[in-house]
């Protein structure tokens, strides 16, 4: 199955903040006798065999290094290069430390607070032997370079980067060739994605050990083109020792761990299959419930019912005519409903009025597994609303937005780390939370984390949200624990929008072309 980011599939599952793939860097040069540099020179061939798979009629490749480890390994693929008959242009930042090898470095600091280690002098020195000649960046690139490699920041930054860091960034944006990033694109913070400033935009980015919670979220995605993994050295007793921040999910990842709907015995009938009731769709929001209510039944709910405004009965009923619809004009009307069904989902098109507080009361009083979304998290997030779900199944499914509201503060400081938001949120509600967005983050009140590579822009439009509220509200009816019920949610609904649009492109892509590719994958 070919999707736009297919490619990342290749990816391992496990995730790492700065801090892991530290420990596990010292764990390996530890094991190495603490040979800094055998570990630089492996990263170093990894990315130049990278290098040759994805560029091999290069000619001139321009270097640009930093003073720290990321610019050691730009060093080490320099003479790499140069050894191998490519014309070498090695362009460097910050001060360099010429001297013995064998005394402490005293390298002033780049942009990321780091200094040139032995290590990254050792890389220098390797490059220099093989005929490497270094300039400082002048602010200008070789325009005739076919391949610039960044080897600038890497992921100690926390910082704006500024002065002549940025100043190369630019360049390298600007210039005409094609990127490879070393360990990840300078500039992005290596935990939460978040561009510091500026940031280089890259064709390829190989990186290192563990795979880096800012590749995959926030603006990651949009700057570390395709990606390349190489584990160097690790072990797996090595790897055992540190704790992954979060687990990668596909849908590729879900097929090939076998986690799928169990197959349908022949001697079943609807009611074995849940019964999901979708609430929602204040007056002139009836579209929302409407895609919410197909979402459900595509992905397979046995049993699908609506609870809305009277005026929308025709609308719903019209385009899924399998539906049973309910038009109430108060929450007292709907405990009858809930009576019946055995999951619901709340919040598409729910409005902020009365009538859905009202009937957001009513869903909160029963004890079924329930879906939570939209104008719902809104609601809660106000004063006096149930904030603790630890004693019933529940997922909240807030875009950043409502994520916002939810903790009170702003949408930048959801956005500015995603993952810890989403766990916060997971902590603050006792819920399974789906935090919506590029890189979407699924989080657990137990303290599990997932983050989701499928997907593509084409999602950015309305009524998306409304169609993953009820592909997991029927996953729920179907059987699966919220936890579960999330992920796979969340990859067949970010799969099927990457379905959607091999033909036809991203723009123009609509919630309701899901429908037949959602159906199509649960499948």
């Amino acid at each position: 199955m070919k999707r736009p980011f297919s490619a990342r599939d290749h990816l391992p599952q496990d995730v790492y903040d700065v801090a892991g793939v530290r420990e596990l860097d010292r764990l390996i040069i530890e094991r190495m006798g603490d040979n800094g540099y055998e570990l630089m020179s492996h990263a170093g061939e990894a990315a130049f065999a990278t290098l040759l798979s994805r560029w091999p009629d290069v000619e001139h490749v321009c270097l640009l290094a930093g003073p720290g480890n990321n610019g050691g390994d730009a060093w080490v693929v320099a003479g790499l290069a140069k050894l191998h008959g490519v014309e070498v242009t090695l362009l460097t930042l910050g001060d360099l430390v010429v001297g013995d090898l064998n005394q402490p470095s005293s390298g002033s600091k780049d942009s990321s607070g780091a200094k040139e280690s032995s290590a990254a002098q050792q890389a220098r020195h390797f490059a220099e032997e093989q005929g490497v000649v270094a300039m400082a960046f002048s602010g200008e690139l070789p325009v005739d370079a076919d391949l610039l490699v960044d080897g600038l920041l890497g992921t100690g930054i926390n910082a704006l980067v500024q002065g002549e860091f940025a100043e190369a960034i630019n360049a390298i944006n600007a210039h005409a060739a094609e990127v490879l990033a070393l360990d990840l694109p300078s500039g992005l913070h290596a935990d939460s994605g978040r561009i510091m400033g500026a940031c280089v935009e890259a064709t390829q980015t190989i990186t290192f050990i563990g795979l880096k919670t800012g590749l995959l979220t926030c603006d990651g995605p949009d700057v570390c083109g395709d990606i390349a993994f190489a584990v160097l050295n690790l072990s797996d007793k090595e790897r055992a020792q540190v704790a992954a921040r979060a687990r990668r999910v596909s849908w590729d990842a879900l097929q090939k761990s076998q986690q799928r709907l169990s197959a349908r015995r022949g001697n079943s009938n609807k009611g074995h299959h849940g019964h999901a009731l979708l609430v929602g769709g204040d007056l002139g929001f009836g579209g929302a419930l409407s895609l919410a209510v197909e979402a459900c039944a595509r992905t397979g709910a046995g049993l699908t019912s609506c609870a809305t405004r009277p005026d929308h009965l025709p609308v719903i009923l019209s385009r899924r005519p399998e539906c049973m619809v309910s038009g109430v004009h108060s929450g007292l009307e709907l405990p009858p409903l809930l009576e019946r069904a055995t999951v619901v989902g709340c919040g598409p098109g729910l409005g902020r009025s009365s009538w859905s507080e009202l009937l957001l009361q009513q869903v909160l009083l029963a004890d079924h597994p329930a879906v939570l979304d939209a104008d719902a998290l809104n609601i809660l997030s106000s004063p006096g609303w149930q904030s603790d779900f630890s004693e019933r199944d529940v997922v909240l499914t807030p875009h950043p937005g409502e994520a916002a509201h939810m903790l009170h503060v702003s949408v930048g400081d959801i956005q500015n780390d995603r993952v810890a938001m989403a766990r916060q949120l997971a902590d603050r509600y006792r819920a399974v939370v789906v935090l919506k967005g590029q890189g979407t983050v699924i989080a657990s009140p137990c303290g599990k984390l997932a983050i989701c590579t499928d997907g593509n822009p084409g999602m950015a439009s309305g009524g998306m949200g409304d169609v993953l509220t009820g592909v997991i509200t029927a996953l729920l009816a179907q059987g699966m624990n919220p936890w579960d019920a999330a992920c796979y949610g969340v990859c067949i609904h970010s799969a099927a929008a990457d379905l959607a649009v091999e033909t036809a492109g991203q723009r123009g892509l609509l919630a309701s072309d899901l429908m037949g590719y959602i159906r199509e994958l649960v499948n």
